[in-house]
């Protein structure tokens, strides 16, 4: 019981620690004279709870728990989040989503890849090139910053910020953000590792399950967020883009602090690089339909059966 309650309290932690930073994170980067794409990217992540959270269970040597997050998020927000999303009313899924969708695909592929043989530390650093690489490449087709996890969250909400520009106090305040969310990653682990020896599972089967599900609490509020403010579209490719950078950047990043076993995650690896796919085929009417979210819903239930049996 204490390792869920440390999981829940993760969870509640991160999300404040995110939202502080996606507060502060306009003003702190016109104070620092750099973009939103930059503070998001290198000051904290694209999605920075899984990648806290996979960091300090790399750094105790858990790997399977960080690996097991990146995957495991992935698999909730394609499937739990978007889902749920998908029924008050149909989530639009356009070509620039389609796009998304399919190099999300990749990464997965890539991902699974890797995980053949376990991802060693070259791999890793691999994984994080190729998230780089695709950060590079939308830029330049597009002329914009990609809309990818917290970065889609600040643009949503950007143009009806009202943060002073140059405040100081909003760098610190980002840095808070960013020092709250390195406590939940580290509360999320060590509520994994109760988990674990209290129902004695396998650390990729919580980090799967569990610890996915923690650190995903945030997202369900953006899509929820964007779709009262009428923004789904770019909610939609924020969580597409966050499957990438959990499939490399954070994956990437575990196995550079330490190499990622492939037990238990394989199979796993492979279902979540499956799911764009099966988005983009489901959605040839432009949206994910309601009856496509029972569908999702079921699928992350069935996923979850599965790998706790």
């Amino acid at each position: 019981m204490t390792g869920f309650l440390l999981l829940a309290g993760a969870a509640v932690i991160l999300v404040a620690g995110a939202e502080l930073f996606t507060e502060h994170a306009g003003d702190a980067g016109r104070r620092l004279g750099v973009s939103l794409l930059v503070i998001g990217l290198v000051l904290a992540g694209a999605e920075p709870e899984e990648l806290f959270t996979a960091i300090f269970a790399a750094a105790r040597e858990r790997p399977a728990i960080a690996a097991g997050d990146a995957i495991g998020a992935n698999i909730t927000m394609l499937t739990l989040v978007l889902g749920l999303g998908a029924l008050p009313r149909p989530l639009p899924f356009g070509r620039r989503v389609r796009t998304y969708a399919a190099v999300a695909s990749t990464g997965g592929l890539v991902a699974a890849l890797a995980l053949i043989g376990g991802v060693a530390r070259i791999e890793g650093a691999g994984l994080v090139a190729v998230y780089v690489l695709f950060v590079a490449l939308t830029w330049r087709l597009e002329r914009r910053p990609p809309a990818i996890g917290e970065v889609a969250e600040m643009e949503s909400t950007e143009h009806v910020s009202e943060l002073s520009s140059g405040s100081t106090g909003a760098v610190l305040l980002m840095g808070l953000g960013i020092a709250v969310m390195g406590l939940g990653g580290w509360l999320a682990v060590d509520g994994a590792e109760r988990v674990v020896a209290s129902l004695d599972l396998e650390d990729a089967a919580v980090g799967l399950t569990f610890v996915g599900l923690a650190t995903t609490a945030e997202l369900f509020a953006l899509v929820w967020a964007a779709a009262r403010r009428g923004v789904e579209e770019l909610a939609v490719a924020g969580v597409l883009g966050s499957a990438l950078y959990n499939a490399t950047a954070t994956l990437g990043t575990a196995a550079l602090v330490h190499p990622v076993p492939a037990a238990g995650l394989l199979s796993a690896s492979w279902f979540a690089a499956s799911i764009p796919l099966a988005l983009v085929v489901s959605s040839r009417r432009g949206h994910l339909s309601r009856q496509l979210g029972w569908v999702l819903l079921a699928s992350y239930l069935i996923f979850v059966v599965v790998t706790l049996r």
